[in-house]
């Protein structure tokens, strides 16, 4: 069974939580919430390895009781703070994974302008 180095995870809103999972490769790691919203979730898996890359996937989990939406994104440059992504999550449900690809094993994982409408708005702000 081969274990991965440790892989830096934090979110916007830099109250950084840094996440140090022994990550198997083909498997998902536990649920995390993201430091903004305790009640949306993530875990990664590391799929392989493509040429000098790697592929992971990754999956949300809405513990809301009423839809949310949110943009995230993945950047392995701690000062890129772009979420060019947005993701739509009924009530208590979790998503189908979403293919990565990343050229370093330590990256960071964004999540931040959360809503409770398909519209976007308003803003919930990142707790405190």
């Amino acid at each position: 069974m081969k274990f991965l180095p440790s892989i830096a995870l934090s979110f916007i809103f830099l109250s950084s939580l840094t996440f140090s999972p022994s990550i198997t490769e083909d498997t998902f790691q536990e649920w995390t919430s993201t430091n903004c919203y305790d009640n949306i979730l993530f875990k990664l898996k590391k799929v392989n390895n493509v040429g000098k890359r790697q592929l992971w996937e990754l999956q949300f989990k809405n513990n809301y009781n009423q839809l949310v939406t949110f943009n995230y994104a993945l950047t392995e440059n701690e000062t890129d703070f772009l979420t060019n992504k947005r993701k739509t999550l009924e009530a208590q449900s979790i998503s189908k994974p979403i293919e990565l690809y990343t050229n370093t094993e330590d990256f960071y994982v964004l999540v931040d302008q959360l809503s409770f409408s398909v519209s976007g708005v308003p803003l919930i702000p990142c707790k405190e």
